[in-house]
């Protein structure tokens, strides 16, 4: 396979890894979406390149992960009979062997729940680890965000440029204190809280904005700049998230006409 198609087939998967849920016809889309903005014409033949590689890939992660979730059952089970019978050396041994193990899951992890780009949680984050069947585990404070005009910046400049704005922004969320910052779709970021209360979230992050506007990015000679529009609702446990964002995207927009 060429090397243009698996960048776009790489790409893809990158995207997949934040959905919640994998169809074919999702991948399909997304596929042939990131294929005609990046101007390649694909044949039959490259079609079936690409999802093969995609599948293989896919695969090899999956199988990774349940090889390391088997040897950590095999070493939990080893731990137990070498307490029984009190055998200091094979506990040594399996001590050294979680320790690898640890590390492992630890890397499999962070390629399963951050995303690429912008090093934040992605979306298979929220919905596996932050929520509970699409309910909020605790209470607390979402903030939806969206950076304005990101269609232009991609459209004028290309797509490496939009690339490098979303690294930056994740830069930026990832520093608010006390929060988490996800990567939630394309230029949809959320921050989450359960220390802060709505209008210090609101002060914080209309602060950052305020900043990044101030900030110029660069592209050859032209400057060009970045800002946000965001809105802030409070959650309760149990309560439905997409419930939630629905509110929190209300407020978003009230804080975009705002400044219009």
């Amino acid at each position: 396979m060429n090397k243009q198609l698996q960048e776009l087939t790489d790409l893809t998967i990158k995207e997949i890894r934040n959905l919640e849920i994998v169809l074919p016809e999702i991948y399909r889309d997304i596929f042939y979406t990131k294929a005609k903005e990046l101007g390649i014409k694909l044949s039959d033949i490259d079609k079936e390149a690409a999802m093969l590689y995609a599948l293989r890939k896919i695969q090899l992660l999956r199988n990774e992960t349940e090889r390391s979730a088997s040897a950590l059952k095999e070493n939990v089970m080893n731990a137990r009979i070498a307490i029984t019978n009190k055998d200091n050396m094979a506990l040594q041994f399996i001590e050294n062997n979680m320790i690898e193990l640890e590390s492992k899951i630890a890397s499999l992890q962070e390629e399963l729940y951050v995303d690429e780009l912008t090093r934040l949680y992605n979306r298979r984050w929220l919905f596996e680890k932050f929520l509970k069947d699409d309910h909020f585990r605790k209470n607390g404070l979402l903030a939806f965000i969206d950076i304005n005009d990101f269609k232009e910046v991609n459209d004028k400049f290309g797509h490496i440029i939009g690339d490098k704005v979303l690294h930056v922004i994740g830069k930026v969320l990832k520093k608010v204190q006390n929060t988490t910052a996800v990567r939630y779709a394309g230029d949809e970021f959320l921050i989450l809280s359960e220390e802060h209360d709505e209008d210090e979230i609101h002060k914080i992050l209309h602060t950052v904005n305020q900043n990044l506007i101030k900030t110029p990015f660069k592209h050859n000679k032209e400057l060009f700049h970045i800002d946000f529009s965001f809105g802030v609702a409070a959650f309760k446990a149990k309560e439905n998230f997409k419930k939630i964002l629905e509110d929190a995207d209300l407020k978003m927009y009230d804080y975009k006409k705002s400044f219009k």
